[in-house]
């Protein structure tokens, strides 16, 4: 045997359990819970399954060229479309929920946030709302991609949509890049807007939450503003 042979049979056991659906829980249980303390945790998940999505995203080139079943699941472009939609924590729907807002914080985070949420940045949302060290954003932050993982892996292994055969840039719009991996399967764009609702779902509730603490907040402050200012300034609307 030779030895990048030897090496890959090493390796087998290890490539193999990185497609199972527990393999993916806890890439994003992982990514997500770093990624809450402050720290980049897509990037740490990506550096380390890298050589698997690769690997993976090879034997699914070459069982198409063979024109036999695509084995793997778990490529780059099924982490960044289906279960990381929008970004970490799958925030675009979260972006949308806060252009609707009755908080002028949140409202202002969504408007600054929808543009590159589009495109799979969502910084902005992540540190302007902030969902970092935020317990009340924790559960649907983890848990909205989590539910995503799960519907997407079925989904796939069931064959409703397609599997992953190339690369795609990771800021392509999801449905777009969710279509173009697959070799341009239009059930996979539509599993997007699928996920995308069931995010809204998971989020509302939180958000509705967070967002009545802030309009106490910035009553309070409204407030306080009021009663500072000299009596013949004062408000009377």
């Amino acid at each position: 045997m030779l030895l990048p042979g030897a090496i890959m049979a090493l390796f087998q056991p290890l490539v193999s359990a990185s497609d199972t659906l527990p393999a993916i829980l806890l890439a994003v249980l992982v990514g997500h819970t770093l990624w809450f303390a402050g720290i980049h945790g897509s990037a740490i998940v990506s550096g380390i399954m890298a050589p698997f999505w690769l690997y993976n995203l090879g034997q699914n080139q070459e069982a198409l060229a063979a024109g036999t079943a695509l084995p793997h699941v778990f490529i780059e472009p099924f982490w960044t479309f289906f279960i990381v939609l929008g970004g970490s924590g799958a925030t675009f729907a979260l972006v949308l929920l806060y252009l609707k807002s009755k908080s002028a914080h949140l409202k202002t985070i969504g408007r600054l946030s929808f543009a590159p949420a589009v495109f799979n940045i969502n910084e902005p949302v992540i540190f302007g709302s902030p969902i970092v060290m935020n317990p009340i954003m924790f559960i649907p932050f983890v848990g909205a991609p989590m539910i995503n993982a799960i519907i997407a892996y079925f989904a796939t292994s069931m064959d409703w949509i397609g599997k992953m055969v190339s690369l795609v840039p990771w800021t392509a719009p999801a449905p777009v890049g969710a279509a173009w991996g697959a070799g341009w399967q239009l059930n996979n764009a539509v599993l997007v807007f699928v996920l995308l609702g069931i995010n809204l779902v998971v989020y509302y509730p939180f958000f509705k939450i967070y967002e009545k603490q802030l309009l106490a907040e910035e009553k309070a402050m409204e407030t306080s503003e009021e009663e500072g200012k000299p009596a013949g300034e004062q408000s009377y609307a």
